[in-house]
């Protein structure tokens, strides 16, 4: 995570909950390629990636009046509303999920946190990665969320309230700020993949289903707009031109 941006980030989040458009244009620049990265790192396909991508960033758009809610820094919660849709859309597919890449076999309990959180795998498929049981998969994922929790660890780790950050388990977590907690540490991995750029149909596609086709993001169309831009400008222009026109003939 880079905490110089978060100020920035904060800001944002909270201009886009009052609907400006100029914001969430800003905030999808900045954070974007970082959200596309963790989609294809969870979804193994640009296609699927982009249309996570989309629904997450319209998430976003509806949802930063609650960000201030989360307990969140600004990044983990962007990063969060990301993750969560590509699990969600990844279990939804058909099929084996596809090996990854770039990942240590054998790295020890926290890697396997982390390509848990990376690729949105369950303990099943973890195991089947390693070429190890579930139940190995999950005591050694556990050992990575000890050692990821730190010198928290020392006051008790709660497993269940780590897995359900992790999409690993359902139900309503005891402790919200727990889960909070727990989401702020994982949102870190996120930072370990290389920004992708999303294509433009990405954005374009982002504006339509909000509304905001007929103009650039960037654009309020509430905002007045220069006379000389508008339809009584080129009006202007014409009448000047006109009796320039009249003018140099009538001295011809």
């Amino acid at each position: 995570m880079q905490h110089d941006r978060q100020p920035l980030l904060a800001d944002l989040i909270a201009r886009v909950a009052k609907a400006d458009r100029r914001a969430f244009d800003e905030l999808y620049e900045t954070t974007s390629a970082r959200l596309n990265a963790l989609c294809l790192s969870i979804l193994k396909d640009r296609r699927e990636a982009e249309e996570t991508l989309e629904q997450a960033y319209i998430g976003i758009w509806n949802d930063a009046g609650r960000y201030r809610e989360s307990g969140l820094s600004p990044m983990a919660w962007l990063v969060t509303q990301a993750r969560d849709r590509a699990v969600d859309r990844l279990r939804g597919l058909p099929g084996p999920v596809p090996a990854g890449a770039g990942h240590k076999r054998g790295g020890g309990g926290l890697d396997l946190v982390r390509i848990a959180y990376l690729e949105g795998l369950d303990y099943s498929l973890l195991g089947q990665r390693l070429g190890i049981s579930a139940d190995e998969a999950r005591h050694a994922l556990h050992e990575g969320l000890e050692r990821l929790a730190g010198h928290a660890a020392d006051e008790g780790v709660s497993f269940a309230t780590a897995e359900q950050a992790l999409a690993l388990r359902e139900g309503e977590p005891q402790d919200q700020a727990q889960l909070a907690d727990w989401k702020e540490r994982l949102a870190g991995f996120a930072g370990d993949l290389t920004p992708v750029m999303a294509p433009a149909r990405a954005r374009q596609r982002i504006r339509e289903s909000l509304g905001h086709g007929v103009a650039p993001l960037s654009v309020d169309p509430l905002e007045r707009r220069s006379w000389w831009r508008g339809p009584w400008g080129v009006v202007a222009i014409l009448l000047v031109a006109a009796l320039a026109w009249y003018f140099w003939m009538g001295q011809g």
